[in-house]
């Protein structure tokens, strides 16, 4: 067993890595949802879509991004606005706002909406469908904490 190998060094690695200051960026909040909640469409019937379609790549968790980003307070919130997720150049150059309208055009087909997309959703063609997902994102409304005093 050579010294690299040995587990008092690895120890001594993680002993720098840790005392280096290393550590992940915290977590990124959206702003506090200023629009109505949507009303064209049922939040409830939205939550069951979103559970069987989105959260298998999307989290309500505010620095908890899966495979797509959280969607706590996305609704009214400007497209590729988290820093804690590696958004595609294609969506942060769109200067969107997930509103109904947008929303419904890329939950319609985001592959069409935005070719060099990064989701890889299946296209919802039921205009209902998409209203009741847009009716539930609505109504996703956590206050941003606020942040300490240096």
């Amino acid at each position: 067993m050579t010294a690299k190998n040995s587990p008092v060094w690895g120890a001594l690695v993680l002993g720098m890595v840790l005392l280096s200051g290393c550590k992940s960026p915290p977590p990124d909040y959206r702003n506090n949802v200023t629009l109505p909640v949507y009303a064209k469409g049922d939040a409830s019937s939205g939550e069951q879509i979103y559970r069987d379609a989105c959260a298998q790549c999307h989290t309500l968790n505010p620095g908890h991004n899966n495979k797509g980003p959280q969607l706590m307070n996305v609704y009214g919130a400007p497209a590729a606005a988290l820093s804690d997720y590696q958004y595609s150049e294609a969506l942060k150059n769109t200067h969107w706002v997930w509103d109904a309208k947008s929303l419904d055009h890329y939950l319609a087909d985001a592959t069409k909406a935005l070719p060099d997309t990064k989701m890889l959703a299946d296209p919802m063609p039921d205009a209902t469908e998409r209203a009741d997902v847009i009716a539930y994102l609505s109504t996703l409304r956590q206050e941003k904490p606020a942040t300490p005093n240096p």
